[in-house]
Formats: C-alpha cells, structure tokens, sequence
C-alpha cells in the first residue's frame, strides 16, 4: 500500500496549521487494517452522539416539568382542593430541591459514573413524577415534587459534564449548542405540552398527565441507556464530601427560599432572617473547601475553580442572563393572556416563534462561537437589546390583539436567546480541567435555577408595583411588560461590560486540538 500526503503550510504557529491530506490506497496487506481503523473511529464519533442524544433527555425533561406545573395550577386546585399556599409549595418544592442538589448531582457523576448516576437519577424521576400523577392529596403531591426535583438534579448536569469531557473544538461547541437548545425549548414546550394535555383531559384526568407522560418516555430512555451508554468517570475520582454537601445544601435554602415564596407572602420577617443568614452559611462552606482543598483532601467544589476568571465571570453573566430571562417569560405570559386576552393553550402556542427562532440561533451559535471567541456573546447580547427594544415598543402600543410585528420581534428575541445560551456554557467551562468537570456542570447548571427565583422575585416585584391590585385593566398588564423589559435592557448593558472581562479567545479551539480528538 501506497500513501501520498501534502500538508499545507504558512507562518502560523504549529499548533494552528490547517493541516490538510490527499489519499491514496493503492492495496496491500495493511490496507484492510488502515480500512478497520477508519471505521472504528467512526463509528466511536457516532457513539458518542448518541450518547448525547441520550444524555439530553434529562436537561429537557428537567426544564420542562419545572414549568408544565405552572399551567396545571387551576386544574390541581380544583381537583385536590388545596389552598394557595399548598400550591405554592408544588411549585416551589421542584424548584427549591432542584437548585440546591444540581452540584452534588454534578459531582455524584464524576465519583460513581455518568452512565450509573444518570441511569439512576432517570430511575428516580421517572419513579416520582408517577407518584405526582396518582398523588390522592395536596400534601402528597407536595411531598412528590420534592423528590421529583432532587432526582432531577441528580440526572441534569450528566450531559454537561459529558460534552466537557468527550469533546473538543468544534464538535464540542455543537454540543453545547444542543444542550442549549434543550434548556430553551423546555422553558416553552412545559408551558405549550402543559395547556395542550390539560385542554385534552385523556380519560377523564385532568391534569395527571403532565405528570404521568414522563413515565413511558423515561422507561425508554432507561432501556436505551443500559444498553448504549458508555461508562464514563473522571479519573482518580474524589470521594463524596458529605460535610460540604451539608452546609452547601443549607446555604442554598437558606437563600433561594425567601425569592421562591417570600413575595406571595408579602416579604414577612422570615424571608429577610433567611435570606440573611444563608451568605455566612456559604461562606462557612467556601473556607471549609478551602480548607480540604489545602489538605489535599476531595472539597465538593474546588475552589481553584473561582480564581479562573473566564469561569467566575461567565457564572455572573450566566445568573444575569437566566435571571433576566425567567422574569421576561412570566411577564410576557401575564401579557398574552391578560393583555391581549388569549387563552392559556393558545398563549402558549403565541410562543412558538420564540421557540423555534431559538431553536435556529443555537444551531449556528457554535460555529460564531468558533470563530469569534468571546465576541459572540456580545453579538448575541446585542441581538437581544434590539428584541427588547422591539418588543417594549409593541407593548407600549397596547395592540388590542395578536400582531404579525410582535411575533416578528419574538422571533428576533428567540434568535438572540439562542446565540447567547450555548456560548456562554462553553465560553465558561472552556478552561475547567476534567477533574472537575461535574462540579463546574453543577454550578454552572444550579446559577440559572437560583438566578430564575432571584429573577422573578425581584423582576416581579416591580412589575407588580405598576399593575393595580384590584380592577387591573389590559393596559395595567402591558405597563408591567414594558417595565420589564426596561429592566431587562438594563440587565444587559450590565452583562455586556462584563463580557469584557472574560478572556478573549475564551471558547475557541485551535485545530490541532480538534484534530487529535477527532481522532
């Protein structure tokens, strides 16, 4: 067998050489070795995004029940006669459990497996959100949502944790870019899945099926996981740190609590005392990593990790994006059904341009982020003011209906979420060594959780001071819209200095890299 190459080279460093390779077989006895090689890695590059697909199952499945509920609300409440604050509690159950176990589950993968831990924490979601369905009272389903959220978790920051570890260059930044689409196309499908099943009401249930649908497609997912997944596990994996796990949990509730329940209650003295007592409580827990960090003992989180400042930055941009962006969902469906008057399964599908643009901006959000390294994000945050420009503007007109401009400006907004979300997971965790690539995912996973609560209460609370209590007019509820997307703006500008700071070819990756990974 002959072999002829020609590799194209410049004045570039070695490192960032094209390198590119003509072929030729002429037969012999090695060709059948190099023809079995060839396939091999094929088929291990295919594998791999299986897998994936896999893997993304449970960031989608997580996103979505933390919003199907929402829309079952007045359904629950009627079937199991709760009171408003039992209903709250369904809510804020998931979400409160969901938040505080995301960086133990993280973790939890890189000490047990990703394939094991995924496949359990699938076991433990699936297994609760049939209990939701069946559950006889409001108690019961309270007690089921915050196992529901926990499982969650456990199963949730498995797919980043994968895509840090099992790729590289460009594939790598497809990857997020998936991963970023299922984070957004959840926030919607729970909301448009939600309405259609309660609007349907399959055999007399009501709103159990937002629950129960998780039963087939997780014994699915479980089946095809024990079969196709591969074992993966950081090595020299570290113990589990129970007393960091302990104290941070604590921490966690302590502050994400009060966002999550103190508004409906009116800010009583409970949610201040909280709130205050959680930044000791995680501060206890950051000199307590530190210290198993000196002792080269195994700290849940490294803190190594917060003295890289792509990291530590892009976790603060992170919780001002995601909590700029929960407050807008919330306040834009507040608009479609008490401004412009739209019924809750039709509000949701008003949303279906948001969804698909976003859908569209993730597909190409890798490639930009390729090329430009940090300036995608400013790319995508700047595609984003214009969205909310726009979409403030068409509120202020107070249209008496569903527009073809505001779907339009939608549009333009899903596009700007979808350039920004994936960069900003890849553009964070680039630099993060493998060791610590399930704390990382689990910190990076649990920033928009506790940002959403943050979000929302505090987004919230000033969109509610413009709407009146009593009486509340079409056009009080587009004042509310047009406030929070004034913040929202605000948020931004804020965001996009901060991008500054992020190390400018943060996200990129040289071709050497991909190379030598592709193969």
């Amino acid at each position: 067998m002959t072999i002829s190459t020609s590799v194209h080279r410049s004045a570039m460093p070695a490192y960032q050489q094209p390198l590119t390779a003509k072929i030729r077989v002429d037969g012999g006895p090695n060709a059948s070795a190099f023809s079995n090689r060839s396939m091999k890695t094929e088929r291990a590059i295919a594998g791999r995004w299986l897998s994936l697909t896999l893997f993304l199952i449970g960031p989608l499945l997580g996103v979505i029940d933390f919003f199907i509920a929402n829309i079952g609300i007045p359904s629950i409440r009627s079937s199991l006669h709760t009171s408003f604050s039992e209903i709250e509690l369904v809510i804020a159950g998931y979400g409160l459990t969901y938040a505080v176990c995301l960086i133990t589950g993280g973790r939890l993968g890189d000490i047990f497996g990703r394939k094991r831990t995924f496949i359990v924490g699938m076991a433990g979601f699936t297994l609760a959100s049939a209990l939701c369905g069946l559950a006889p009272s409001a108690w019961w389903l309270i007690g089921f949502r915050l196992m529901q959220g926990c499982t969650a978790a456990v199963m949730f920051p498995q797919a980043m944790s994968f895509i840090q570890i099992s790729f590289a260059g460009s594939a790598k930044r497809l990857a997020f870019s998936l991963y970023g689409a299922m984070i957004g196309f959840g926030s919607i499908v729970g909301q448009v899945l939600g309405g259609f099943l309660i609007h349907l009401n399959l055999f007399g249930l009501g709103w159990r099926p937002i629950f129960l649908i998780n039963l087939p497609i997780g014994v699915v997912t479980i089946v095809c996981a024990i079969f196709l997944l591969r074992e993966e596990r950081s090595e020299n994996a570290p113990k589990l740190d129970l007393g960091g796990v302990a104290i941070l949990t604590a921490g966690l509730a302590l502050f994400s609590y009060p966002f999550m329940e103190g508004q409906e209650h009116g800010w009583p003295l409970w949610a201040f005392v909280s709130l205050a007592a959680s930044f000791p409580v995680l501060a206890i827990f950051y000199f307590y990593e530190r210290r198993l960090s000196a002792r080269k003992s195994d700290p849940l989180l490294e803190p190594a990790l917060f003295e890289d400042r792509g990291f530590l930055v892009g976790l603060l941009v992170t919780c001002i994006y995601f909590g700029g962006h929960a407050s807008m969902i919330l306040t834009l469906s507040l608009y479609l059904q008490f401004s412009l008057l739209l019924d809750p399964m039709h509000a949701g599908f008003a949303l279906v341009p948001f969804s698909f643009a976003f859908l569209l901006g993730s597909t190409v959000s890798g490639k930009l982020n390729g090329y430009l390294g940090r300036d995608s994000l400013h790319l995508g945050v700047g595609v984003l003011f214009l969205g909310l420009v726009l979409l403030g503007y068409e509120a202020h007109r107070a249209p008496t209906g569903l527009t073809l401009a505001f779907l339009l400006t939608c549009f333009l907004y899903g596009i700007g979420r979808g350039l920004v979300t994936s960069p900003l997971y890849n553009t964070s965790l680039s630099g993060v060594p493998e060791q610590y690539a399930g704390g990382a995912s689990g910190v990076i996973a649990t920033a928009p959780q506790l940002a959403n609560s943050v979000g929302v209460a505090l987004i919230g609370a000033a969109v509610f001071s413009v709407i009146p209590k009593h009486g509340a007019a079409p056009r009080d509820y587009a004042n509310g819209f047009v406030v929070s997307t004034l913040i929202n703006i605000g948020a931004l500008l804020v965001a996009a200095v901060l991008i500054f700071f992020i190390p400018k070819t943060r996200g990129r990756d040289f071709a050497k890299t991909e190379l030598a990974h592709e193969s």
